[in-house]
């Protein structure tokens, strides 16, 4: 079984990109909170997501770097060759459902109306 479900938050802003024949795709990170603290504060675990199609424009639409989410999948690996001809591996989460944790930011809303006008 391979099912992963998460609760933290999102770590850099959230960008769109086209791939392929124009799928869509979002990849990001959650800062997930550990549940005890140490010496110096409280440790965080960095788990990096991808997000297809309509879940990834929910995502754009409705969070900003910070905001909190739920996130349920499964943990996929793959690997790729970089610039430099070297294989790097990559570890993550694939995204299946996102639940939103926190209102959708107003600010943001308001930027997006601001430009279809002009």
């Amino acid at each position: 079984m391979n099912r992963l479900t998460v609760v933290g938050r999102i770590v850099r802003d959230v960008e769109l990109r086209e791939v392929g024949d124009g799928k869509i795709v979002m990849n990001n990170t959650l800062a997930i909170p550990r549940t005890y603290k140490v010496d110096h504060g409280q440790e965080t675990d960095f788990i990096n997501f991808v997000a297809w199609g309509k879940r990834a424009e929910l995502i754009e639409e409705y969070c900003d770097k910070g905001n909190l989410v739920g996130l349920d999948g499964k943990i996929q690996s793959r690997n790729y060759e970089n610039d430099k001809g070297q294989t790097v591996y990559v570890v993550e989460m694939l995204v299946d459902s996102v639940h939103f944790l926190q209102p959708r930011n107003s600010t943001r809303r308001r930027n997006r109306q601001k430009q279809a006008k002009n």
